[in-house]
């Protein structure tokens, strides 16, 4: 039977804490189908607004940004909060075509001792605007193709950004499983790797030597400011 300063340190022990990886690509390339490809066994949580948007078009035929946005992005915020006081591994989902809103996101999560990753998902425009039409989510044409266009100038800059950087091709037929055992298993070394930011090194020694299970047992730390690093991150 595990003592209760075992459950205590459950958390602070577990694979993939201070882990996350951007998920990069144009809109409709195919970004949250290989995060369920790639899932792992540390099973890293979505960071994603969507997630809540689909939940809600669920239940609303009439659903609009204009009735459920403000509540959409304050669920994503507590959820976030939650996520980082926990230290768990993280997939970040988005178009990632605004270079500034992801450096300063990937410096946000190194503040607090993270090792960052990003995997480029690359699908043909054409397939992209294909899929696009044939998913519940239709996002316009014309955004989708310019955030092609600032997504394909931006994938040289991310993989100089990023010391762990996988390009994944997604065209029709190109998804294979070999390609998907091939990043599997790259992820999955990343997740379940050594903690190399040395803050997150020293806060994990530190915090098992306290038992500590969350940050904000740290006297550095609490939720007001967890909550000013969230309203950062989602600073436009």
């Amino acid at each position: 039977m595990r003592t209760f300063n075992e459950f205590l340190q459950e958390g602070i022990q577990d694979k993939g804490i201070f882990k996350c990886c951007f998920m990069t690509g144009s809109a409709a390339s195919g970004k949250s189908y290989v995060i369920k490809k790639l899932g792992g066994g540390v099973s890293p949580k979505v960071v994603n607004t969507d997630t809540f948007s689909e939940y809600y078009m669920q239940f609303d035929p009439e659903y609009s940004w204009d009735k459920y946005g403000v509540k959409e992005k304050q669920l994503t915020k507590t959820q976030l909060s939650l996520y980082l006081n926990s230290m768990l591994p993280l997939w970040i989902d988005g178009t990632s075509s605004n270079s500034s809103a992801v450096l300063r996101r990937k410096g946000i999560l190194q503040s607090i001792g993270y090792d960052c990753a990003m995997i480029f998902v690359d699908t043909p425009v054409k397939t992209a605007v294909k899929r696009n039409l044939e998913r519940g989510r239709v996002v316009d044409q014309k955004f989708l193709e310019a955030s092609y266009k600032e997504t394909q100038k931006l994938k040289s800059y991310y993989s100089t950004e990023f010391k762990y950087f996988t390009e994944i091709l997604n065209g029709d037929g190109e998804l294979t499983d070999k390609v998907v055992v091939s990043a599997y298993k790259k992820m999955n070394n990343f997740f379940t790797s050594k903690i190399h930011n040395p803050i997150g090194k020293e806060l994990k020694e530190s915090m098992l030597s306290a038992g500590h299970k969350y940050l904000i047992d740290r006297d550095s730390y609490d939720m007001k400011y967890i909550g000013r690093l969230v309203d950062s991150w989602y600073r436009k």
